[in-house]
């Protein structure tokens, strides 16, 4: 019988919650989306400290493009009317990171525990 204790690891810090892939990840993990009242534009948020209401991104063309797909950046900033979402595209193709669990990336999953390398558990649920 193993001694490992089954439950996983807590994570540390505030969790978001990924607009594109509904994913969650640490706040650190993430990007913060902020909208620029002036202008209507939505604009990246390094410093993650801008006021007003922010949405949270993977660093990650994929996510960005779901995001997109889905209208859900406008939504999740509760804009009132559209939103420019064009110069994200720029930043993201930049700064972009490969996503989490993109098709054809291994995954690599302990059989003995039942958790994956990254320490989660493995779940049938997507």
């Amino acid at each position: 019988m193993s001694t490992r204790s089954e439950t996983p690891t807590p994570v540390t810090g505030p969790v978001r919650t990924c607009t594109g892939c509904r994913g969650r990840a640490t706040r650190s993990a993430l990007v913060r989306l902020v909208l620029d009242a002036a202008t209507q534009r939505v604009v990246v948020d390094p410093g993650r400290s801008a006021p007003g209401r922010g949405a949270w991104l993977h660093p990650s063309r994929e996510c960005l493009d779901l995001a997109l797909r889905r209208r859900a950046i406008p939504r999740a900033l509760r804009a009132a009317g559209p939103v420019d979402t064009g110069a994200l595209g720029g930043w993201f193709d930049q700064h972009a990171h490969p996503a989490p669990d993109a098709p054809g990336e291994a995954r690599v999953i302990d059989e003995e525990s039942g958790l994956e390398a990254d320490g989660h558990p493995m779940s049938t649920q997507r």
